[in-house]
């Protein structure tokens, strides 16, 4: 062959690397501020507990039954169980990736039995020759610019922000559950208060018709306190059939669908939450798994733009192949041979690059949607720490309006036995207080909410600094009738 000749795949190899276009992503913008925005301070009460940590908040609570529930919803969930499943898919297509870019052949074999002759007799011939074959020739792909190893990255990629995304479901399933209790217990209480007027109502009304019978009370009282009586009994009814519907959803939610709602206590309390651990927005790049997920996302798109921009290039593949043939005895011949070939993408040049602006597309894309989950991250955590500042000074004035309004209802029912007040004063310090009351509990259960809300937007729920690729469990078994998660009240 000529120099010149020679020289041609070189040439070919030179001209379509400097005719691949440069592909460069855009820099995602993810500036935040140093702090976050400075917020009254709050006067701890006695009862606070003290600051969480946030890798295993629920059991900084102090609390059993919470613990206990979170416990068994990581364990049992169908959530859980899905994001499993999804761990256990993003294995398997690491693996099929991986696998793609190692050398491939299989071993080929044949026998053949040939016989040939006139026929001596009924079923006898001539004996023939007998041939055996036997060949192995496996391919393969010479990374010369590193296509291959960039495929291998994206695939390890893909695999670590699935695992990401593992950890941000069990932080969320851990947030919904704590919200779920605090919310059935906002509903006991309610129940509790509910009760408690009614049997309170119950007492006036038997009261005001034995007044009614001695000439002491007007008839128009005795009607306005039933009438009372039988709204508060309804209250009570309402009440019972939420609570029940809140406890149903809490038992799906941690997996024990099968179990009784009388399995699961629900206290009539809502204790202050533990005070927040002191964050920086910065921290949120690495303690929330959805914004380490998207950010591992964005570098696979990248890395998709780069195995695309490598597609353009030529690809060298080595074929060794070795055979051996016997024919008629036990002897045979072996053969052995190595083919280097190229391949050069010339008429499919204009597709490739066609899929090549497609990815680029995706990663400006996977740009924008890296940004969006860092600000998605900021926003949530500031608002939840605002609303938990707002929630923890709103939960202190309404604390002194319910006492205060508690000590004018007392002096109402005194003065109303006594004759020194009449119904109407009564009913209005009731009701006065029974509205403070309400607000009260709701402002409490908006604070632990919120609490968790903020605790969530934080990344609480994981050790981020002990990322492991989670274990894959088996099916679990069938609940039982009786959680034994489920807490004391």
């Amino acid at each position: 062959m000529e120099p010149t000749l020679r020289l041609l795949p070189l040439a070919a190899v030179a001209v379509l690397g400097a005719c691949a276009p440069s592909v460069r992503l855009p820099t995602p913008e993810v500036g935040l501020p140093a702090a976050f925005e400075p917020r009254p301070a709050i006067s701890p009460s006695p009862a606070t507990p003290a600051a969480l940590t946030l890798d295993r908040w629920w059991d900084d609570f102090g609390d059993p039954q919470l613990s206990g529930l979170v416990t068994t919803a990581l364990e049992r969930s169908t959530t859980i169980r899905m994001a499993y499943a999804r761990i256990a898919e993003a294995r398997a297509v690491r693996r099929q990736s991986t696998a793609a870019t190692l050398p491939s052949g299989s071993l080929t074999g044949s026998a053949t039995e040939q016989g040939s002759g006139p026929v001596w007799g009924p079923g006898v011939t001539i004996p023939g020759n007998d041939s055996y074959l036997a060949n192995f020739a496996p391919s393969w792909e010479v990374d010369l610019f590193g296509r291959l190893a960039e495929i291998r990255d994206r695939a390890a990629l893909d695999n670590d922000a699935a695992t990401l995304d593992f950890y941000a479901v069990r932080l969320a399933l851990a947030a919904d559950v704590a919200t779920s209790l605090f919310r059935a217990r906002f509903l006991a209480t309610q129940l509790t208060d509910a009760r408690d007027n009614l049997r309170i109502a119950q007492e006036l009304a038997d009261n005001s018709a034995i007044g009614a019978t001695r000439g002491l009370t007007a008839a128009q009282d005795v009607a306005r306190l039933r009438a009372d009586a039988a709204s508060r009994e309804a209250e009570v009814t309402r009440l019972t059939g939420e609570l029940q519907v809140a406890k149903r959803s809490l038992l799906i939610l941690i997996g024990t669908p099968a179990a009784t709602t009388d399995s699961l206590p629900v206290a009539d309390t809502l204790d202050p939450p533990p005070s927040l651990p002191v964050a920086t927005p910065g921290e949120l790049l690495m303690r929330r798994p959805d914004v380490r997920s998207a950010e591992l996302k964005l570098q696979s798109a990248a890395s998709t733009v780069t195995i695309d921009r490598l597609g353009l290039f030529p690809r060298f593949t080595l074929t060794p192949g070795v055979g051996l043939t016997a024919t008629g005895g036990p002897t045979g011949v072996g053969l052995w041979s190595i083919v280097a070939g190229a391949t050069l993408p010339i008429l499919d040049r204009a597709r490739l690059l066609a899929t090549l602006r497609v990815s680029e597309a995706r990663g400006q894309q996977a740009v924008v949607t890296y940004e969006k989950a860092v600000q998605t991250a900021f926003g949530e955590a500031e608002n939840s720490l605002t609303s938990v500042a707002a929630d923890a000074r709103r939960s202190e004035q309404l604390n002194r309006a319910e006492r205060e309004s508690r000590i004018a209802l007392d002096a109402a029912r005194r003065g109303y036995r006594a004759g020194l007040t009449d119904l109407t004063t009564l009913l209005q310090s009731e009701r006065t207080w029974r509205q403070n009351r309400t607000t009260l509990n709701g402002a409490r259960v908006g604070l632990l909410t919120n609490s968790v809300a903020a605790i969530r937007a934080l990344g609480g729920g994981w050790n981020p600094a002990r990322i492991t690729d989670p274990a894959i469990q088996a099916a679990p078994q069938p609940a039982p009738s009786q959680p034994a998660t489920a807490g004391n009240p």
